[in-house]
């Protein structure tokens, strides 16, 4: 299983940089190949970017990403997802952001879509 944790979110030129904490939870080692934030106003500056990250169980690792948002304090922006790649699957962590008035983005949930083998995929 794994868990993602908001470390910070800080001021970097015209955007955010935001630092999250990965952590393997499960029993199997975790290969992260790319993540992206896709949301509309709160939105990755790179697009999806490669990741090498190994994480054996029981392992964690700090992920930074720039992010672009730009909203009024006090507002809060609902289903803003980190998607992260892996073995595994792809994993969907759901975030709200509140601007209070720097972004803080509050995971509420990760969700993994296993990958399906070809076989799965061919079965109607």
């Amino acid at each position: 299983m794994l868990e993602v944790t908001v470390e910070e979110s800080a001021r970097d030129g015209d955007a955010w940089l935001v630092r999250w904490r990965l952590t393997n939870n499960g029993s199997s080692a975790l290969h992260v190949t790319s993540a992206w934030v896709p949301h509309g106003r709160f939105r990755g500056a790179s697009g999806r970017v490669p990741l090498d990250l190994r994480l054996a169980p029981g392992e964690e690792t700090s992920l930074a990403l720039r992010v672009f948002a730009s909203e009024p304090r006090g507002s809060v922006v609902e289903n803003a997802f980190l998607i992260l790649t892996t073995n595994a699957g792809r994993a969907f962590c759901r975030m709200r952001i509140l601007f209070q008035p720097d972004p803080l983005p509050v995971v509420e949930a990760v969700t993994v879509q296993p990958i399906e083998s070809s076989a799965d995929a061919a079965e109607p």
